[in-house]
């Protein structure tokens, strides 16, 4: 299955959490806010990070493709 993951910039407060959780997925920018280095991914880790999140700013969905 791949999910579609969202991050909304707005709400980040750059805690870490995604990039710890699935690092192959989110990054940090250098104000250490969360980016994705990728759109879609089949690693589960990224329900882990989008549940972990503080700030509640990622969103994740099943993606058809």
């Amino acid at each position: 299955m791949n999910y579609r993951i969202v991050i909304d910039g707005l709400a980040c407060s750059g805690f870490g959490d995604c990039a710890d959780l699935a690092p192959d997925v989110f990054e940090l920018d250098s104000h250490g806010k969360a980016l994705l280095r990728v759109g879609t991914s089949s690693d589960p880790a990224v329900l882990d990070a989008a549940s972990a999140c503080p700030m509640g700013a990622i969103s994740v969905e099943e993606d058809a493709a």
